[in-house]
């Protein structure tokens, strides 16, 4: 019997420091009985099952769409580093070139350019260009044009499968792949001969920090749809973070390749993360979504009938001085398009507090303060309950559920905007920041810093000596 690593991390924390976590999620009001990824058909959820029972055989290949939190990769990085502790870890997944897009990089890694590159994006539509997977395309008629990669942290020293989606035909360039001072060159007679479903697949040896594309004439141009970046062997996650800012449910029903490059990407799991953009300016529902999500269930079914498809709804809201009460009817529409096309439904809108929460989790910082996108603290929470949602759903099916529901809050829509008051800030001491490392301690803290334990934890309003890696201390 395998043991959940992810039931051994959360045990170890709750063990640790449950007292402190769980005052804090109630400040949040988060409520953790919804959890899950919500089933209303027990065929829905063994075929969920099975998509992750075969990680030891085969790759469970996860597609996550929506908005600018996910083409950053804030709450995706942490969902895909616990569900690869427990799965295995199946490569690193799909990167782009987000600077030749003119627009902000993975958190996980910086993309630059070198020449003049045009691009097209999902929510920009029409589109200028055709797209693919990633929601976003550039293209260049530079020749030794470049793309280039540096990964925040190395991918490990391991065998590493590379596959470059672009467009192959007469006017093609051809390319070279420089990865870390190690060069592959691709000149366009043999990519006329090797390209699959217009790409490029090579294999590299050792740890990946950087990596450049540059063209190659003769040619016209050069499209660039993305690179996936997996193992070879055939197991463990890959977790695609598939997001473009702004964009809203009908974005996916423009990406003109998806069927042609998921064909090699080979997806079991696709989650369609928005509804920000699609409530947010008009506080309402459009008539016209319930449609654009159907065709975007039909569209992913095509290219894998036994694909599970996860639709969520969003978080709490204030925009204009209002708070946005279109989430919960976003909320109950997205719940019955699930019940309705055999999908899953993730309740983050319930699990994240609800109506009138989100100016509590900007005075706790945890969102930022314009009260829509969350603080990388507020990302991590929302990663983390991603894959706590995936666990908690398994473990249900596991025990043999034939169906997993928790029933909707209810709200008053027209309460007055003050009726929830966030908890008073606490001043903000005085002092230069330090950022917590691995090994570190208070004591070791206070020690190097010519202070003490007590300063510190007053300075910061801590309640115990834990810390966490990555946690920013004021140093008074």
């Amino acid at each position: 019997m395998r043991v959940s690593l992810l039931t051994i991390l959360w045990t170890f924390c709750a063990v640790v420091g449950f007292s402190q976590t769980d005052s804090l999620y109630k400040q949040l009001k988060i409520d953790s009985a919804y959890a899950c990824f919500q089933y209303y058909d027990a065929a829905v959820g063994q075929q969920f099952l099975r998509n992750f029972e075969k990680s030891d055989s085969d790759k469970v290949v996860i597609f996550h769409y929506g908005g600018s939190h996910i083409q950053a990769e804030r709450p995706t990085t942490f969902a895909r580093a616990l569900l690869q502790a427990h799965y295995g870890d199946g490569g690193r997944g799909m990167v782009f070139s987000y600077g030749a897009a003119d627009t902000y990089s993975s958190v996980n890694y910086n993309s630059t350019k070198t020449g003049n590159w045009t691009f097209a994006k999902s929510f920009q539509l029409p589109a200028k260009l055709p797209l693919g997977v990633c929601g976003m395309t550039v293209e260049t008629k530079d020749p030794g044009a470049s793309l280039s990669f540096e990964f925040k942290e190395a991918l490990p020293e391991r065998t590493h499968q590379l596959t470059i989606f672009t467009e192959v035909d007469s006017l093609s360039y051809g390319f070279e792949l420089n990865i870390d001072g190690k060069v592959y060159a691709f000149p366009k007679d043999e990519i006329l001969k090797k390209a699959v479903n217009h790409s490029i697949t090579l294999t590299h040896f050792g740890l990946v920090h950087n990596i450049t594309l540059k063209t190659l004439g003769p040619g016209a141009y050069f499209r660039f749809y993305g690179m996936d970046v997996e193992i070879p062997a055939n197991k463990g996650v890959v977790y695609h973070s598939l997001g473009v800012g702004a964009a809203a449910m009908n974005s996916v029903l423009a990406l003109e390749k998806v069927e042609q490059q998921a064909a090699l990407l080979h997806p079991d799991v696709v989650i369609l993360d928005f509804g920000t953009n699609d409530i947010l300016y008009h506080n309402e529902i459009n008539p016209k979504l319930a449609g654009q999500v159907e065709r975007a269930i039909a569209k992913f079914r095509a290219i894998n009938p036994n694909m599970s498809i996860v639709l969520t709804s969003t978080q709490d809201l204030f925009t204009k001085g209002h708070y946005i009460t279109a989430g919960p009817l976003f909320r109950d529409l997205m719940d019955s398009l699930a019940r309705k096309n055999g999908c899953l439904f993730w309740n983050w809108y319930d699990c994240s507090g609800g109506l009138r929460t989100i100016k509590i989790w900007e005075s706790l910082g945890y969102a930022k303060n314009d009260y829509i996108h969350l603080t990388q603290a507020g990302y991590e929470v929302k990663g983390n309950y991603i894959a706590k949602s995936f666990e908690n759903t398994l473990t249900a099916l596991r025990q043999g559920k034939t169906e997993l529901t928790v029933p909707l809050k209810s709200y008053e829509l027209t309460a007055p905007e003050t009726e929830v008051k966030p908890p008073v800030k606490k001043p903000v001491a005085k002092g230069k920041k330090y950022t917590v490392r691995s090994g570190d301690t208070l004591s070791q803290i206070a020690s190097k810093h010519n202070t003490s334990v007590s300063k510190i934890k007053s300075a910061n309003h801590l309640k115990s000596d834990l810390i966490r890696v990555g946690q920013v201390l004021v140093i008074p």
